[in-house]
């Protein structure tokens, strides 16, 4: 009759690792808007591991196979995902997990920038650049390293500027760059009665974490796009709430935060990771024969 394997610190701390992998893996696939086929492989998994523990050995060897092929399809259909985490973990690692406080004075530039090209209906599209490495996703442009102010992107904006209809990237106080072309999105369910620069807005947001506030040049709307989604801006109380916001989630003021907003974000998640994980312990470590 099997027994149960007492517990060690050696299985505590394999059971934590396994469900931080699983958690990191839900959490991945609820972002790329592709959590089905987490929830498949995870539904895979338990069925291979069950035939496993009662010794159904020709299923066992198709789920092997099965498996194999998974993880190379994987790799293909979700290189751009991966790629984009491995970046994520090389910025992190060369900046040592040194984060930056919001910047009020950049906040306050960018609503009244908005405001004045709202008002008198000039086209606008500035990328604030987040945690995301941004040069793969951006063509042409000019190099510029400026201190932002309401006169500079007020030049580059205007309509006898060269690089006017390009968008340009602000990063830390700076406008780096200016006139640059953004990869367009597809999503034309968002994008009715929209122009090229909510389009390009919507792509970049829909490839990494940068934020981009977008000035309509027929309506003098504004908008914002992240993560996916693109929403038009009410007023400007509405603007600084979403900036401010954007800064905060990008340089936290305290490791507090970082572990408040851990423990209030994706609770299901962590309770099926953790769940799984111990499912696999059980069948696979802790339960053996007596």
């Amino acid at each position: 009759m099997p027994t149960l394997k007492p517990v060690g610190v050696a299985d505590i701390l394999d059971i934590v690792f396994v469900t931080v992998l699983i958690y990191a893996m839900l959490v991945w696939f609820k972002k790329t808007k592709t959590a089905f086929v987490a929830m498949g492989l995870l539904i895979l998994t338990l069925i291979y591991t069950m035939a496993r523990i009662m010794g159904m050995q020709m299923t066992v060897w198709i789920f092997q196979g099965f498996f194999a092929v998974m993880i190379v399809a994987i790799i293909v259909i979700f290189q751009e995902e991966l790629r984009h985490i491995f970046e994520r973990i090389a910025v992190w690692s060369l900046q040592g997990g040194s984060r930056l406080n919001a910047a009020p004075r950049d906040v306050q530039i960018l609503v009244r920038a908005a405001a004045d090209f709202s008002r008198d209906k000039i086209g606008a599209l500035i990328v604030l650049h987040g945690r995301d490495p941004l040069d793969r996703h951006i063509e042409g442009g000019w190099d510029l390293y400026g201190d932002l102010s309401e006169a500079l992107l007020e030049s580059i904006f205007d309509s006898h500027s060269l690089g006017h209809d390009g968008a340009v990237l602000v990063d830390n106080g700076r406008v780096t760059k200016f006139g640059c072309h953004l990869p367009l999105s597809k999503e034309v369910d968002k994008l009715l009665n929209l122009g090229t620069r909510h389009t390009a807005a919507l792509g970049l947001s829909e490839r990494c974490d940068a934020m981009s506030l977008v000035v309509s040049e027929e309506k003098g709307t504004i908008s914002v796009a992240r993560r996916g989604e693109l929403r038009t801006i009410d007023d400007l109380h509405q603007l600084q709430d979403a900036l401010e916001r954007f800064f905060l989630e990008k340089s936290p003021h305290s490791e507090e935060n970082l572990l408040l907003h851990f423990l209030k974000h994706n609770t299901r998640e962590k309770a099926i990771a953790f769940a799984f994980s111990i499912i696999l312990w059980l069948f696979f470590i802790g339960i053996g024969p007596r």
